[in-house]
């Protein structure tokens, strides 16, 4: 459907066994609805199930029921954040092709919904932002309940991609809690192709970033609050992987970045 008298919100959930967190979170964007409503922008919820093992699907398929902006696509199979990014972007970008915004965020109950106004408020300033990021690193922003090796890595990884990335406007290169502007992330599926995302974990969110990075993006940040201490049940991150692959993906975009100039 389309939304001629105003703009679309796309929101982009990766989900994987995330029964336990993902009705409190719909929950918490079904009161997003009437602010955004005010400001003329339609709410849809892309729910990506990466081959969860759990309920998740059959309690997707009751909730479409009580949530009327919520969808669901499936994986057969667990293929990773960076294919249930993928399959997202692309879904939204066939079934709504009038989007004005997407966003994406960690389908775990961390990360509140109660930002999308202020991410939106950002991107629409007169200097206008292609990608606005809900950043755990500017002044006011506050981390609670995250076990201190989830921070010391937080913490190394956003040193290395600062001094090897170096991406204006930048401080938090992790976090998957962003409002990207539909017009610059077409621009990336069309020069990128089916090589967008090829990254298959966390370090997609690294990757999609800088190479909106080389064609020119812009970027900001607001302050957030995450709050880990909302999740339910399991990390899925494997820290030792997470820490190879986040440095072998430093060298990497670094070399693609010498072979492209912005567009």
């Amino acid at each position: 459907m389309t939304n001629p008298r105003g703009k679309i919100l796309a929101v982009i959930l990766p989900a994987y066994n995330e029964y336990e967190n993902i009705q409190p979170l719909l929950e918490r964007w079904s009161r997003q609805e009437a602010p955004l409503k005010d400001r003329g922008i339609r709410l849809v919820v892309l729910v990506v199930d990466d081959g969860s093992k759990d309920e998740t699907s059959s309690l997707l398929m009751r909730l479409e029921n009580e949530y009327s902006f919520l969808l669901h696509t499936k994986h057969a199979t667990n293929l990773g954040l960076g294919q249930a990014l993928s399959t997202g972007i692309h879904h939204v970008m066939d079934q709504e092709p009038h989007c004005t915004y997407i966003t994406v965020m960690d389908c775990d109950n961390t990360q509140d919904p109660v930002y999308i106004i202020p991410l939106i408020e950002k991107m629409d300033q007169e200097d206008s932002k292609d990608v606005v990021i809900a950043s755990r690193y500017q002044p006011g922003s506050n981390v609670t309940g995250v076990p201190f090796y989830r921070l010391f890595l937080s913490y190394g990884a956003r040193v290395a991609y600062t001094l090897f990335l170096r991406v204006p406007k930048v401080r938090d290169y992790t976090c998957g809690y962003r409002l990207y502007n539909v017009s610059h992330l077409q621009k990336a599926v069309t020069h990128f192709g089916e090589s967008l995302l090829e990254e298959k974990g966390f370090g997609c969110m690294v990757e999609l970033l800088y190479k909106l990075h080389l064609l020119g993006g812009r970027f900001a940040e607001i302050p957030f609050h995450l709050r880990y201490e909302d999740k339910l049940g399991h990390s899925k991150m494997k820290v030792m992987n997470t820490m190879v692959r986040s440095l072998s993906l430093v060298f990497r975009l670094r070399s693609m970045g010498k072979g492209i100039s912005n567009l």
